[in-house]
Formats: C-alpha cells, structure tokens, sequence
C-alpha cells in the first residue's frame, strides 16, 4: 500500500528527476532476517522471470541452435545469462531505494518523459510479437493432428483447412486465452507466481527424468563443455544426411540448389526448398510443382528428392563439402549409441577421385577435416576470431537465429525491467510503501501511488540496505541464474540426443524434440508423444501470459507516473490503464498472428530484444550513477558487468540485422 502519511518529499538530484514529482521519504524496511524463511521469501521476483524464461529460448531457439549447430554455441548463452544477473541487480538496485520501477527511472533523465516515450516505445516493439502463442500452437496441433504440422490439407470441426492454417487458428485461441488469467487472477503478480511455481516444478521434474534415464553421457558431456567453450563456432558442411534428417546442395554456377526436410513414414516430407542465384535467394516452404517449373527449379528439385530417398531414412550418415576444387565426403553408419562410425573417405579433384577405409590413409590437408566430421557428427569447429582474421567476415551461420538464443537465454529484452517491477510487487525494500497493480476482477482495492518514496542513507539504513542487496542478489544467483542455466541445458540436451540435424522449420520446431523421443523408442511412442506434447506447450503457454502483463505493466508504471492526465486519476484507479494497454496489445497481437508464421516472428521478436535490452542496460547504469545517492551506487565491478551487459546485446543485434536483411 502507498504510505497515507508520508515525510517531506525530497527532490532527486540530477537532471530534470524531478518532471515526474519528487519522491516521499519514509524509512526503509528491515530485510529478512535469515534462515529457511529467507528462502521461502526468495520465492519472488526469481522464480517468476525463471519461470518465463524456461520458454521461447530453451525449447524453440535453443534447441533450434542445438540441433544445426550441436552444443557449441552454448557459450553466448553462459554470456547472455551473466550479462543479465548485472543488469538485473542494477535494476533491481533502484527499485530498492525508491520504490519504482527502473522505467521510470529512466524517464527521470533528461531529454525528459516525452521523449523517453517514443524512443522506449520503439524498441519496445520486439515485446509486443507473440512468438510464445504462436509457438505453443505447434505442439497442440501435432497432438491434434498424430504428426508434426506440414502443408497437407485436414479437417477440423468439418472445416477444411491446410495443417499450418490450423496452426494459426490455434496460436489464436492461445493467444485470447492467455488474457483471462489476467482479468481474473486477483492481485496480478501473485496469481503469476504461482502459474510459473507450478510451471517450473512440473517442467523441471519431466525434464530431468528424460535427461537422465535418456540422454547419454556423450551428450551430457557435449552440453556442459559448450557452456564455456568461448569463441568456438562450427561450420558446417554444404550437405549433412544423418539418419531420417537430410540438408542437401547442389551447385549450379554461381548459384545452386538446397532441400531440406526429414522422412517420415518411409517418404521425404520437405520443409524447404532454396534457390541460390548470385546474392539472390528465394526459400519455398509450400512446394508448389507449377512455381518451380516457372523458375526452372523443377529438375534440381526431382533429383535432390531422389538422392534424399536414397541417403535418408537409415542409420547411416553422409557428409559432403566442396571448396577450391576439392569435393570431400563422408559415410558410415551409426549405432545404437548414436555414435558416428566413418567407413568410406573420399576425395574428389582434378586428378579424379579417391577412396580410402580409414582416415590414416588420406592425405594430410584433408585427414584433419574428416577427423573434425567424425568428432562433431558432421561439423567442423573453429575459432570465431581466427575465422574472422583469416577470412575477413564472421562465419557463415544462422546469426538472426543465434542472436534470438542470446536473446532469449534468460529473459532478454525490455522482459528483465520487470525484475524492477516485481521487485516493487514483492514488497522488498522502499517497494512496500508504493503498492502494486490489482487484477480487473477479483482483486483487492489496492493502491500505487504516482511516486516513489526514498530514505536517508544513515548508518542504521545503510545496515538495512545491505541486507536487502545481499537478498536480490541470492535471489539471483541461486534462483534465477540456477534455473536459466539448467532450463537451457535440459532441452538442449533432448534436442542433441534427439533431433540432431533436423531441419528447422517455422511449424514444427516446438513439437520436433518429442517427435525426435517417440521415433527412438517405438515401444513407447504414444506414451512420449502426448507427454513431451504436453510440456513443450506447458512451457510456451504460460510464457504467453507473462508477456501480456509485462508490455501492459511495463506502460501503466511509464503512462501512470509520466502522464499529467493519468497523474490526476485516483491511487486505485490503475487498473483501468492496465488493462486498456492490455486490450490494445490483443488487437496487434492478433494481426501479428495472422500475418507471419510462428519461427518468423521469434526470430524479428528476438533480435529487436537484443537492441532493447542493450541500451536498457546502460541506461539502468546512468540512472543508478546519477539518481541515488553515491554510497548507494554501483562499485566498479557491477558498472562494469552492467557496461558490458550493454554492449553485448547491442553488438550481437546489430549482426543479427545484418543477417535478417540478406
């Protein structure tokens, strides 16, 4: 509750702060006092953002990222992580002192409110596309349907439609559905932390029992390494067939050709088709025979299907790359460990064409590369910065892919502000004397007030203050870093034991990890099918939830604070904002729905949320160094981690621009 009789205001320093009303005083709760109790209350801010977090990153980018690349590029994720546990605290820090969120902070420096609007509001539009709506359809509709979504025509309700048509209807019944919790949920923030406590407990307990009673050592041991496998990233080759999952090239001039897809019941189901002209690339994921004829594609097409035939569906492994007049390939079997078992290297240039048994046989300037495809199931694996120096660019990967794992590994973007917000939710520190934002119906009267309220940094406050850091700060190191690392590397490790090499498609990432455990052991199939199903959309659906009240709180704190008009609405009046906010993001929700499909929008989603969390990052920074007082301000380490917070997410989005807009 706002505090009814609060001591002088007091105006903050630096800037125009104070365009925004200067702040109560008052004194600054006791923190906890230690123990089991301690722990118990750490069930807050944490557990709700792990919560989220174990979503869009862990079971759709990084399995994504995983099953093209193996495990190593799990290293940005260790990045992305600990660069956000700085961030977080800093933010986390303000909301301390006064009370408010750090968005509000941030229009508390100059050029002033209005600017900070328009500017928040522009790099706050990666927020507002519903990638976890989308993507939760995926796995409802493969349980619907008994198979992954294509293109095929089914019927639904004796409506006929195409499978990734029922994948939209789908992502928007998920997507108004996700608002009820909101309208009925009581006060907000604790209705939210009970769905992710529940989230969490059953997601985490599935996931570990399928990692250990399924997942080898081999894996294990790939996914640990790769979270500190720093500056490694893998190349791969032009084609990979391993097992039913087949990435084929044929060259042609300048250009060429490339298939993807898996075979599924004994026939090739494509999931792309590129044509590779020059720097023009034109991808099919509809396979219309009449387009491809137009564009003289209709060959190349029939002959990779007849070598996809060939190659795939077996426990076997091709590998193929051609550069400088040198065609390498690769062949062998797999066992039941899914362990590569080389058989045939062959070396193909002007002076013909040469076989060999065993790797010691070839000759020195390939054996090395033939030893990296046997170690890597397919992959070779460089450093990015000798890459970088010897060929003067970055290494050919799905950056736009790799920035949204970044991105998402955590929280990502303007997502981690809430910690402040829920931090003020909680009641921790001067948060206890604001309030908090009830839920439409079923909620308490409950006030927030328009300002924050500070205290004076005495000796008895400082001692409080400290205890109040050290509890944000278990809060993320034990709960909510724990969670993030631990909910990414489960999934990863299904997706590296499973779906190795699958090919990654806009309506069927999110159900390929239970596809990929049903198809390894036939015995249980059904029984895997319906429950992996079931987590993947226990994982995404809550998260779509969360994401409505972030974008609607994160603008009630920004309107309710900044505004005149809204300054002059009553204390108890804030859920009238929230919630027209909220009414206001379903309508774009709906439209961004119908308009891409559910890979395209994480991917845009994601790599816009590294440019907002970047300059968050260092905004969060400037506040904290020019709004509290010095002795409560950052040391130089957390300045430090927060700067490099900053130009990480900001340097890896700029790479994934690049790459969205090839």
């Amino acid at each position: 509750m706002a505090a009814e009789n609060s001591s002088p205001t007091h105006h903050p320093d630096g800037g125009n702060a104070g365009a925004l009303g200067d702040w109560h005083t008052g004194e600054l709760p006791a923190p906890p006092s230690g123990g089991w109790h301690t722990w118990a209350q750490l069930l807050g801010p944490g557990v709700l953002l792990a919560g989220a977090s174990i979503g869009s990153g862990e079971w759709l980018s990084g399995p994504a990222v995983s099953a093209q690349y193996g495990a190593t590029l799990l290293w940005v994720a260790t990045l992305s992580i600990v660069a956000q546990v700085f961030c977080n605290l800093e933010m986390m820090r303000y909301t301390l002192y006064c009370g408010e969120p750090i968005v509000v902070g941030f229009f508390r420096t100059r050029p002033g409110p209005r600017f900070w609007t328009f500017f928040y509001l522009a790099i706050d539009f990666a927020a507002i596309w519903p990638f976890n709506a989308s993507n939760a359809a995926v796995p409802l509709a493969a349980a619907f349907l008994g198979h992954l979504p294509g293109t095929q025509p089914t019927t639904v309700l004796g409506l006929a439609m195409d499978e990734d048509q029922l994948v939209k209807y789908l992502g928007f019944a998920i997507f108004l559905l996700a608002f009820l919790p909101l309208i009925f949920g009581g006060t907000i923030y604790r209705m939210l932390e009970r769905v992710m406590a529940v989230k969490l407990l059953i997601v985490l307990g599935y996931l570990i029992l399928a990692a250990v009673l399924m997942v080898s050592g081999k894996t294990a041991g790939e996914i640990c390494s790769g979270f500190v496998a720093f500056g490694d990233v893998p190349l791969r080759p032009d084609t990979i067939v391993a097992g039913r999952h087949f990435n084929l090239w044929q060259a042609d001039g300048a250009g060429g050709y490339r298939l993807k897809g898996t075979i599924e019941k004994g026939l090739p189901e494509v999931t792309e088709f590129i044509i590779v002209r020059g720097a023009a690339r034109i991808a099919h994921d509809k396979i219309d025979r009449r387009a491809l004829r137009e564009a003289g594609a209709d060959q190349a097409f029939e002959q990779l299907l007849a070598r996809a035939e060939e190659l795939a569906g077996h426990d076997r492994f091709f590998v193929e790359d051609a550069e400088n007049g040198v065609t390498l390939s690769l062949e062998g079997s797999i066992d039941a460990d899914r362990a590569w078992l080389p058989e045939r290297y062959t070396v193909a240039d002007a002076q013909g064409r040469r076989s060999y048994p065993r790797v010691d046989d070839v000759p020195a300037p390939w054996a090395a590369r033939f030893r990296q495809w046997t170690a890597n199931e397919g992959l070779e694996v460089v450093g990015v910065v000798g890459y970088l120096r010897e060929q003067g660019r970055l290494p050919p990967l799905d950056w736009a892919m790799v920035a949204t794992f970044a991105a998402i590994a955590g929280a990502g973007g303007m997502s981690n502000t809430l910690f402040s917000n829920y931090t003020r939710e909680k009641g921790w520190g001067m948060g206890k004397h604001v309030g908090a934002i009830p839920s439409a119906i079923g909620g308490r009267q409950i006030k927030l007030s328009h300002v924050g309220m500070v205290f004076h940094p005495d000796a008895a406050m400082l001692s409080r203050w400290r205890g109040w850091f050290r509890h944000i700060l278990r809060d993320q190191l034990a709960i909510w870093m724990l969670a993030s690392f631990i909910g990414m590397a489960l999934p990863c490790m299904l997706s590296l034991e499973f779906i190795r090499h699958a090919p990654v498609a806009g309506n069927r990432v999110a159900a390929m990890t239970a596809e990929g455990m049903a198809q390894r052991y036939p015995q249980f199939e059904t029984l895997l099918w319906s429950v992996t199903l079931s987590i993947g959309f226990l994982i995404l659906a809550p998260g779509q939830i969360l994401t409505g009240d972030q974008i609607a709180r994160r603008w009630t704190d920004i309107i309710w604070t900044a505004s005149p008009w809204a300054r002059r609405m009553r204390e108890d009046r804030v859920a009238y904002l929230y919630y027209a906010i909220l009414a206001i993001y379903c309508v774009w929700g709906l439209v961004a729905l119908a308009l891409c499909n559910p890979l395209e929008i994480l991917k845009i989603a994601g790599v816009l949320m590294n440019v907002a969390l970047g300059f968050a990052s260092w905004h969060t920074l400037y506040v904290n160094r020019s709004l509290m007082p010095p002795v409560l301000r950052p040391n130089r380490f957390m300045q430090a981690g927060t700067f490099a917070c900053g130009a990480f997410f900001l340097g890896i989005s700029v790479i994934g621009l690049m790459s969205l807009l090839r």
